[in-house]
């Protein structure tokens, strides 16, 4: 793949992500634009692992797609890229800014974070950092099947996942405190039910456009901190959420992690309207990962 680097859209602790160009050549099946996201070589550890990662997910529709690495120079300096699918949709946080979404459009996003939860669970993995920045919303290249949804929610960014069964000695918190399950809060716990309370409060998220804890500027960050690990108290739930909607969070939003449902048996709940036969559909392309062997060139 051939790109030349366009205007820089973000930035983070790992470094920067910028729109590129793609020149297409004979036989190349790539996007005309891509996302490519940068750091200094020597700086580059995190996306290093999170490019071994979207390798290891690769197949997933629900998750964001990694088109391969490369490395550049630069202004004189060396960097490591990996070229990623663009969301020209932007972040579910940009979207639901002081605003809820549509209900059909909750419900159609929440179903896809499963399908990439469920994905990333069975692989042995945990995300560790679910919240709407990192959903990532993708313009759908097929026809809808619901009127107005013309956008994929997609699993991104994964600087903080870890193995399931990783050493547990080391502790450390990982993620985002307003997304983060009392456990991760208290004992720096990180398991597949840690991000299906995140993914309850995303969905809070998106019904209400707010976060899904109320914090004030006064309030000191041990307080919010006791408040979500070690209260009784949970994030409100919205009475104008439906019926559905409701008892879904209430699966997802549970003290007790052995309590919460798992991403497989949430794809059966009525919120996300399961359909045995699509879902079978993805689940095979989940499964069927495809790994990208394409030499990267850049010009």
């Amino acid at each position: 793949m051939i790109w030349n680097r366009g205007e820089t859209i973000g930035r983070g602790g790992f470094g920067l992500v910028s729109i590129a160009n793609v020149h297409q050549q004979n036989g190349d099946r790539f996007p005309h634009v891509i996302a490519v996201k940068t750091a200094k070589v020597s700086a580059s550890d995190s996306l290093v692992k999170e490019k071994k990662l979207l390798d290891i997910f690769n197949g997933c529709p629900s998750i964001l797609h990694c088109y391969g690495d490369d490395f550049t120079t630069e202004e004189g300096d060396e960097l490591y890229n990996i070229l990623l699918e663009y969301a020209a949709g932007g972040c579910l946080a940009d979207r639901t800014m002081g605003k809820g979404l549509p209900e059909n459009i909750v419900r159609q996003h929440t179903k896809s974070m499963l399908i990439a939860l469920s994905h990333v669970h069975r692989l042995g993995y945990v995300h560790c950092d679910v919240k709407p920045h990192n959903v990532l919303l993708v313009s759908d290249s097929l026809p809808s099947r619901k009127k107005g949804v013309r956008e994929i929610a997609k699993l991104a960014d994964f600087g903080s996942a870890k193995k399931i069964k990783d050493d547990e000695d080391n502790k450390e918190f990982r993620g985002t405190v307003l997304y983060a399950a009392p456990e991760s809060i208290i004992h720096q716990e990180y398991q597949p039910e840690s991000d299906i309370w995140a993914l309850g409060c995303t969905v809070l998220h998106m019904i209400t456009g707010k976060s899904p804890w109320k914090v004030e500027k006064e309030d000191k960050a041990e307080d919010v901190l006791f408040k979500i690990g070690c209260s009784e108290e949970l994030p409100k739930i919205p009475s104008k959420a439906s019926k559905d909607a409701k008892d879904f969070l209430s699966k997802c939003l549970i003290k007790n992690p052995k309590a919460r449902w798992t991403a497989d048996k949430l794809l059966s709940h009525p919120f996300v309207g399961a359909q045995k036969h699509h879902f079978s559909e993805l689940f095979r392309g989940c499964l069927s990962i495809h790994h990208l062997h394409n030499r990267v060139h850049v010009r």
